[in-house]
């Protein structure tokens, strides 16, 4: 059996054509969708990459891998599917185009082999190349890192898939194709102008400084950059059938995040949990084709891509250590067993300390956010002009002030919408329904108790997590050790 985990960074659930999208956008997700199962509900726990791939990993939420910010190490020491995968007899590999998940802060564990594709020699001498202080990335240790394409990607999957073909194998795959800069190759370019194209469209100082104007010229470039991803995921498809093992593959087409096109005022994403953010695609083709063409409605989240996983490859619960996983199996609500596994999903995102905390609970009908903002204090500002220094960005401010203001400052702590009358989410009621707040606020606070709870019983294990020697030697690089 083979397993592929295809995650393209950034990618809305609304602009894939099988979701209802009114552009041709993914005519092979679309395929992809035809022969399995489209979930229409499925959500992120946070709204940047790198804890949600710590989740997606682990099966569980932010409050447990605590693998939050920048700053954090994905260190915790919770089984991770690989490591499961490897106990069952699969051979497992990750291939990363972005250094929020790299080798070096923890994400090569349970791998047996981890590419690193950002910094590999040979794209970065055909790639653009990018400043990784400028990108966020604290621990990387090159200055320089490549912006990989996803051609770039099947041009190293492919020999994987090819030399373990009659093996069982696990493929975890990190698409940047849909992340700013929207550049997608110019015979791609399908929904953009390109004959008004300029140089500066689509990088990410186009898009800091953008306004309400700006929404629909964005919008074109970022599905020209789905329309290309969409692309190499059929070259890869092509390629399991013509290794003959498309048939034995579980192949799961999943996004991290969305991003946003200002429908709150703000666009790319990492702040409040808006639908446009936290709703992602989940599309899911079972060995077999089994369950073509269903569509689920029911409430999922990603860290149930762990457990059903597991299930679909018939390896017991509990497996491998995984006891701590949160998430469901979803083949039951897939084989219609149940309606639903959840009533509410829950969101968690500060990629900064010195940042605001956006918290948030959703259920079919009422959605509630929940802003906490840092205590603005000496030792806060003290913290925000460091990181200021740091990462070189006074100047990024000063040209777009807009863009930083906007992630700092909000009216209100609390949000109360009404999806069914209001999907856009521009009525908040939280003052109109205290009642509800106070309900749906302690569904939030039994969540982030229950969190505590497995994160204490996580910690009290005896200490298993062996480090790889790449990040051995990074940590004492910054003198963790």
């Amino acid at each position: 059996m083979h397993i592929i985990i295809y995650v393209l960074d950034a990618l809305r659930a609304d602009h894939l054509s099988c979701y209802g999208y009114e552009r041709q956008t993914s005519a092979h997700i679309d395929a992809l969708a035809h022969e399995g199962v489209i979930f229409e509900n499925c959500f992120t726990s946070t709204t940047w990459t790198r804890p949600v791939a710590a989740s997606i990993l682990t099966g569980t939420y932010p409050g447990v891998h605590h693998t939050r910010s920048r700053h954090d190490m994905f260190s915790a020491n919770l089984s991770r599917l690989p490591e499961t995968l490897k106990a069952g007899g699969f051979k497992t590999a990750g291939f990363s185009t972005m250094g929020n998940i790299a080798s070096e802060i923890g994400f090569d564990r349970g791998f047996d082999r981890y590419y690193d594709l950002f910094r590999d020699p040979a794209i970065l001498d055909r790639r653009r190349k990018l400043d990784a202080a400028e990108e966020g990335l604290m621990h990387a240790p090159d200055q320089a890192i490549a912006l990989p394409r996803a051609e770039d990607v099947n041009d190293y999957l492919f020999p994987w898939l090819e030399e373990n073909r009659t093996a069982n194998t696990f493929s975890f795959i990190w698409s940047i194709e849909t992340h700013v800069p929207y550049k997608a190759p110019d015979e791609f370019r399908r929904f953009s102008n390109t004959a008004s194209l300029r140089p500066e469209e689509g990088e990410r100082e186009d898009v800091r400084s953008a306004g309400p104007h700006d929404r629909e010229r964005l919008m074109a470039l970022y599905d020209d950059e789905i329309y290309y991803n969409d692309y190499c995921i059929g070259q890869i498809v092509n390629q399991l059938k013509s290794l003959g093992i498309y048939d034995h593959t579980l192949f799961i087409v999943v996004a991290d995040h969305g991003d946003a096109f200002y429908e709150h005022g703000t666009y790319a994403h990492g702040h409040a949990p808006y639908e446009e953010l936290i709703h992602v695609p989940l599309v899911m083709k079972l060995p077999g084709s089994q369950y073509a063409e269903r569509r689920v409605a029911g409430l999922v989240e990603l860290i149930d891509i762990f457990p059903t996983i597991m299930a679909v490859a018939g390896l017991p619960p509990g497996m491998a250590g995984s006891t701590f996983v949160q998430g469901h199996n979803l083949l039951p609500l897939v084989d219609d067993a149940h309606d639903q596994v959840r009533e509410y999903v829950f969101s968690d995102t500060q990629s900064l300390e010195i940042g605001n905390r956006y918290l948030s609970v959703r259920g079919q009908r009422w959605k509630y956010i929940e802003l906490q903002q840092p205590g603005r204090d000496r030792r806060t500002l003290i913290k925000t002009m460091r990181h200021i220094v740091q990462r070189g960005i006074i100047f990024d401010i000063l040209h777009s002030p807009r863009h930083y203001l906007r992630h700092y400052l909000r009216g209100s702590n609390q949000y109360l919408f009404d999806l069914e009358a209001d999907p856009g989410e521009k009525r908040n009621l939280a003052a109109e329904r205290p009642d509800l707040v106070t309900q749906i606020r302690q569904r939030l606070e039994e969540w982030q108790q229950r969190n505590d709870e497995v994160a204490q019983q996580v910690g009290s294990l005896p200490y298993s997590y062996e480090e790889s020697e790449s990040l051995r030697r990074h940590l004492e690089k910054l003198g963790y050790m």
